[in-house]
């Protein structure tokens, strides 16, 4: 389940997506806990719901699937570990210049570019 807008600020919609097939499976008109609570309910045998982390998904999810397994879409993982190394990187970015520094000055002494 992924938010879907026509024009970014707008109004949002809810895409049930099969994972497995990578299409779109229909077009839900809101991104509320209800509607989408009853998604599965109407498609029953839902298993698995990779969701973004709004909190409408995930109850929305626990009302129409109770027995699903809820997990973190890739798209929201992908994004949640990007901005951990980004933070990471920036957090230690004296000493990464610095090994940089050294590492010029190593390769200059050696002959080596």
């Amino acid at each position: 389940m992924d938010d879907w807008t026509r024009r970014r600020g707008h109004t949002y919609s809810t895409l049930p997506v099969d994972l497995g097939r990578r299409v779109p499976v229909e077009f839900l008109p809101d991104r509320e806990a209800a509607t989408f609570a009853q998604w599965p309910r109407e498609h029953p045998g839902v298993e698995v719901i990779a969701r973004a982390r709004a909190e409408a998904y995930a109850q929305g999810a626990r009302d129409g699937a109770p027995a699903a397994v809820q997990v973190a879409d890739r798209w929201h993982l992908l994004k949640n570990v990007g901005d951990v190394v980004e933070r990471l990187l920036h957090r230690h970015r004296p000493a990464l210049e610095e090994a940089a520094r050294q590492a010029r000055t190593v390769a200059g002494s050696s002959g080596r570019t």
